[in-house]
Parts: structure tokens; C-alpha cells; sequence
């Protein structure tokens, strides 16, 4: 440093003390931020099943439990069954690799105001992944379809911002859905090692926004479950 900046910095110094130590002047204090806090890293998936056995146990383990203090409607589900229900595949009869499912177990909460459908499958040797992406090219080209069976139009919907980021292992999407009166339901799907586990859920009378806070706040739950099992 050169002697003239030296001596304005001891200048600077000396005409700053008085008014920092003057009386009734209270030192102002230092802004601190805490570091930006970095999310763990989730394990690994756990090896695939071996046998349909397990693959049962492990979908059992995937179901949530929704009590009353996530929704007064959700104390008790209403409804729950092994049959061979398939994953929503939109303008399709199916997905491709659901074919060859191992195990699977749906649960329905059915309320007033809330509905939720909970749907888990296991594979033995396929990838969960692998029927994301077979969903995802189907939702490039799906953007209405009539519900089989249902006599309802289906126009794919897809809010901004996404009640959950999407990625390679996450897919969220809604759907309105017109017969006599228009309803909106929303999907998360999910996959973690051999296992998918969809959510599909309708709330507030079939009002979108109340769709997507709904599949927003049951989300992280979701995600927790899938973990415990796959």
C-alpha cells in the first residue's frame, strides 16, 4: 500500500470511531448468513426382487398411511385391493413393460372433498425408470383421449409451475376431465429401482388448483414411502 493510501485509511478510521462510540450510539450488527444448506444425497435403490414374495412384501411396505392430521377425509381409507389394476397410460391400453408386472396394491381414500388413489407395482426384472420413460413418450403425443369405459373426455393438463419438479424418476401431469360436469385430477408417478407407486388425486370439487396443492403436500410422503420399500 502506498503511504497516501496508508494515510487515509488511518484518516478513515479515526472520523469513524467517534460516531461508533459516541454516547447512546449502538454498534449496528453484522449481517451473517447461514451457509446454503445442502439436501443428502438419497441411497441407492435396494437390490431387485428375487422372488414374487418379496416383490409383495416390499409393495405392502410402499402404502401410505394417510391419518387425519394430513386430511380429516384421510383417517381411514376406504377402500384397498390386490387386483391386477394397470398404470395409467393415457391414450394407450397400456404401458409396454406393465405387462409384466410381479405385484401389485391399490388403496383409495375416498372423502366429501378429497379423493386419492394409491397405486404400487413391482417388477422382477424391469426397471422402474424404464416405465417412466414409456409414459413420458406417450404424454409427447397424448393430449386428449375418451376414458374407456367411462364416457368422459380427458384433455391433459399440465399446471406452471409443477406441484413437484419432474425428472427421470418423477412425472406430474393433471387431467380435465368432462361428462356431465368437468373435474380435474392430477398423477404423481413415481419410480425407484424395480417399483412404481402412482398417486392420482382429485380435490374441492374437482378445482385444479385444490388438485395440485393436494398432490403437492402428499408428494414428499410419497417419495419417503417409495424409499422405505425400493
Amino acid at each position: 500500500m502506498s503511504p497516501r493510501r496508508a494515510t487515509l485509511a488511518v484518516l478513515s478510521l479515526l472520523l469513524l470511531t467517534p460516531a461508533a462510540c459516541g454516547s447512546g450510539a449502538a454498534a449496528e450488527a453484522p449481517v451473517w448468513s447461514a451457509p446454503a444448506s445442502v439436501s443428502p444425497t438419497p441411497p441407492p435403490p435396494r437390490p431387485a426382487p428375487t422372488s414374487t414374495a418379496e416383490a409383495r412384501t416390499r409393495v405392502a411396505e410402499a402404502m401410505l398411511e394417510l391419518d387425519a392430521d394430513f386430511h380429516p377425509e384421510t383417517a381411514a381409507y376406504t377402500e384397498e385391493n390386490t387386483e391386477a389394476w394397470k398404470l395409467i397410460s393415457l391414450c394407450r391400453d397400456s404401458l409396454p413393460s406393465d405387462r409384466e408386472r410381479t405385484a401389485y396394491r391399490e388403496r383409495v381414500w375416498d372423502g366429501e372433498t378429497v379423493w386419492i388413489r394409491q397405486y404400487v407395482v413391482g417388477y422382477l426384472t424391469v426397471p422402474g425408470r424404464k416405465l417412466a420413460d414409456e409414459l413420458r413418450s406417450v404424454l409427447k403425443t397424448c393430449k386428449q383421449y375418451e376414458v374407456p369405459s367411462d364416457g368422459r373426455t380427458s384433455t391433459i393438463v399440465k399446471p406452471s409451475p409443477a406441484p413437484v419438479p419432474n425428472g427421470p424418476d418423477v412425472i406430474t401431469f393433471c387431467e380435465r376431465l368432462k361428462g356431465e360436469s368437468v373435474r380435474h385430477q392430477c398423477t404423481l408417478f413415481l419410480t425407484r429401482g424395480n417399483f412404481v407407486l402412482e398417486v392420482d388425486v382429485s380435490a374441492g370439487n374437482g378445482d385444479l388448483a385444490a388438485g395440485t396443492a393436494l398432490l403437492t403436500k402428499i408428494a414428499p410422503l410419497a417419495e419417503a414411502a417409495l424409499r422405505e420399500a425400493a
